[in-house]
Order: structure tokens, then C-alpha cells, then sequence
């Protein structure tokens, strides 16, 4: 069954849509869930909240895919603020080490939230196709300095470093386009 079948399916309300939807992205959403919970109770709680957003949701996604690794992403963030509301998590030690790019304001204003946004999608576009990996392999799905470090064969400090020239690039990018502290 095609991505456009799934989703016709999803929209008339059929049941077997969701169990294709399953089969077919089931490890994928259970790898972006995993990356951030570490977990696997909490992994298949997530995975039963993201199936039961897909269900109920009313959007028609262009790009499945990417329209299920939003909503496993944004449960599992929503799953780890929930259940450790006085420590910090992994996840949000990731946004702290953006957080010297992206000033406060903008996370109160949506124009400039969307602004923002298409900044950093162009941002990412424009990395060379190895700092575009890293950039989202740990921005974006929550790999480890160490898991990146192990992925590429490469020593932690090399990682660490290029993560730390791309946001420094970033932050330099933003305060070009006004979004500085």
C-alpha cells in the first residue's frame, strides 16, 4: 500500500490504514521515539500516543514521513517534559546548547516563531551534506555526541567541535537577520 492510499484511508476513517501505517513506519517512529526516551516502556507508550494522533488528526499530510516523525518527535518531547518536570532530560540539554542562538522573545510570538523557522530550514539546506547530518542527527532526533562520534568513526572531540562552528555559524546567520540577544 502507497503513502497516498494510507492516507486516503486514514481520511475515510479505515482501520486497516493505521495497521499499514504500522507495519510500514512503525521502526522508524520507534527509532526517533528511542533516540529521545531511551526507554522502552516509555517508547511504546509514545508510539501509542503517536498512532492514536494520527487517527484523530484532521491534517492530510503531504509527506507522511516527515509528518510522522513531527508527531513522534513533539510526543516524545511532550512524554519526557511531562515525566521529569524537576530534572533536567537529555532533550532538554540539546535546547540549551541552541539556546545562545535563538533568543527568548521569539519563543512568545508566532510570526516571528515562523520567521524564525524558515530561517533555520534555510539554514539547513545550506550545510554541506555531512554538517547537515550531524546538525540533525542532534538537533533534531537527539543522537549523543558519543553515538554520533560511533556512527561516523570519529573521536567525540571532532563532533563536538563541528557542532560547536555550526552554532556558532547559525548564531552568526540569525543576528544577520536581526534575531540577535
Amino acid at each position: 500500500m502507497t503513502d497516498t492510499q494510507i492516507i486516503k484511508q486514514l481520511g475515510q476513517r479505515d482501520e486497516e490504514a493505521l495497521l499499514h501505517l504500522q507495519r510500514r513506519y512503525g521502526a522508524y517512529c520507534h527509532s526517533i521515539a528511542f533516540s529521545l526516551l531511551r526507554e522502552e516502556a516509555a517508547v511504546q507508550e509514545c508510539l501509542d500516543d503517536v498512532w492514536l494522533a494520527v487517527w484523530n488528526s484532521q491534517e492530510t499530510p503531504r509527506d507522511l514521513k516527515a509528518y510522522l516523525a513531527k508527531i513522534t518527535r513533539n510526543t516524545a518531547l511532550h512524554y519526557i517534559q511531562k515525566s521529569t518536570a524537576q530534572k533536567r532530560s537529555a532533550a532538554f540539554v540539546l535546547l540549551d546548547e541552541l539556546v545562545e542562538c535563538v533568543p527568548d522573545p521569539l519563543r512568545e510570538r508566532e510570526f516571528e516563531a515562523r520567521l524564525l523557522r524558515g530561517l533555520l530550514n534555510d539554514f539547513v539546506k545550506g550545510l554541506k551534506a555531512e554538517e547537515r547530518y550531524l546538525f540533525l542527527r542532534r538537533y533534531w532526533y537527539g543522537y549523543s555526541i558519543s553515538e554520533l562520534a560511533g556512527e561516523l568513526g570519529w573521536r567525540e572531540t571532532r563532533v563536538t567541535s563541528i557542532l560547536f562552528r555550526l552554532r556558532k555559524k547559525l548564531k552568526n546567520s540569525l543576528e544577520k537577520e536581526g534575531f540577535a540577544e
